[in-house]
């Protein structure tokens, strides 16, 4: 994949919040605090969440500006995974953290896969309270998650 300034730029600010990356090249992947963030391919971001790490507010702040270096000025679909049974302070649920992070960059289609029928329940309240700009599905199976995102997004009608 070819990179270009505007990621290079967001890598090096992401740098500025870890310093374990500093020093790398341009990555493909970027292991945060709460998750690991892998840009799979040139269409499609992959987010999967630790089971062994509480998520919080900070948390998700990272991970936002890890897609948010991996997107660059790119679009690119969004697949997140969450673990069974994760642990999360309760905060997070009040926070609209696409506004108060910035946004995602080029993130478009969100794809979330829950870990629970309880998580499930808990990001589609989230999503409703938050709403993303782009299309967001709630999924408890990750191969129906990645049928959604490979279905081929309906073009603008032209009337």
């Amino acid at each position: 994949m070819v990179t270009n300034r505007f990621q290079d730029l967001a890598f090096e600010l992401l740098c500025a919040h870890n310093t374990d990356l500093r020093g790398m090249e341009h990555p493909q992947l970027i292991d945060t605090r709460s998750a690991t963030v892998e840009r799979v391919s040139e269409r499609l971001i992959e987010v999967r969440f630790k089971p062994d790490v509480k998520l919080d507010a900070a948390g998700i702040g990272e991970m936002m500006r890890a897609k948010r270096a991996l997107t660059g000025t790119s679009e690119a679909d969004v697949l997140t995974v969450m673990p069974p049974d994760l642990e999360f302070e309760i905060a997070v649920l009040a926070m609209d953290h696409h506004a108060v992070n910035g946004g995602c960059g080029g993130s478009r289609r969100l794809a979330f896969v829950a870990g629970s029928s309880l998580d499930l329940r808990l990001a589609d309240i989230y999503f409703r309270y938050h709403p993303r700009p782009h299309d967001t599905a709630l999924f408890m199976e990750e191969d129906e998650a990645r049928r959604w995102l490979d279905a081929a997004v309906p073009s603008p009608s032209l009337s």
